[in-house]
Parts: structure tokens; C-alpha cells; sequence
């Protein structure tokens, strides 16, 4: 577990055609709908879901590895189903990704990663 993580370069495009290739897969695995899925900058975190089941992608997510990519919208996508982050909502994280805490040390570091880069 090393403290500098290694940055994907890829075009906005490319970064949105995934987002939606994962929502999709997710939302098919999990079941739900998203009623729509804006990417704008976020100052605080990478992603959120709305009560509107909007799901907000940070822009910076684009610099992040297709599996930190691919946690992040399952995370929000199991808020269609357990809104709050209680023993339930980890339950169901779990059966995905086991390591699910390993990956938010590595959302962590690349937080600070990413915004040092754009600064």
C-alpha cells in the first residue's frame, strides 16, 4: 500500500463513456434506476446521490484506475437502497469488494493526489 498512486490519463469522453458503461452494469447487477448522472468539479468528495436519484460524478474521478472508478459508483448506487452508511449498507459493499476498505485509503490518497495536480 504505497502513498503515491499512479494517475490515469484519459479524455473526458473516454471518461464518460465508462461512467456510463459501469452505472449501467451496476444498476443492472443491483437493480434501481438513476434518473440522471451529471459530472461537474466537486470540491469535498467524488461522487453523491441525490434523493432524485441523480448521481453527481466529480470530473476528477477521470484521473482515478477503472476499479477505484467502478467502487465509487457502486458505492453510490447501493444508496438506492440503503440510504445511510450503516452495517447494512457495508453488508452489501462487501459482497462486491471485500477490500471496500482498502479502496477508500486509496480514494483518500488520490484525493489529495488529484487536487495537488490541478492546482
Amino acid at each position: 500500500h504505497s502513498t503515491s498512486k499512479k494517475m490515469v490519463e484519459r479524455t473526458e469522453q473516454d471518461f464518460r463513456d465508462l461512467t456510463f458503461i459501469l452505472a449501467k452494469k451496476t444498476l443492472t447487477e443491483l437493480g434501481g434506476r438513476l434518473n440522471h448522472i451529471y459530472f461537474r468539479m466537486m470540491r469535498t468528495k467524488w461522487a453523491s446521490l441525490s434523493s432524485r436519484r441523480n448521481l453527481t460524478i466529480n470530473r476528477l474521478m477521470r484521473h482515478l484506475p477503472d476499479h477505484l472508478l467502478s467502487y465509487v459508483i457502486f458505492h453510490e448506487v447501493v444508496h438506492l437502497k440503503e440510504k445511510r452508511h450503516n452495517d447494512k449498507f457495508w453488508k452489501r459493499i462487501s459482497k462486491k469488494f471485500d477490500d471496500y476498505q482498502e479502496l477508500e485509503k486509496d480514494l483518500f490518497v488520490y484525493w489529495f493526489q488529484v487536487v495537488k495536480r490541478i492546482q
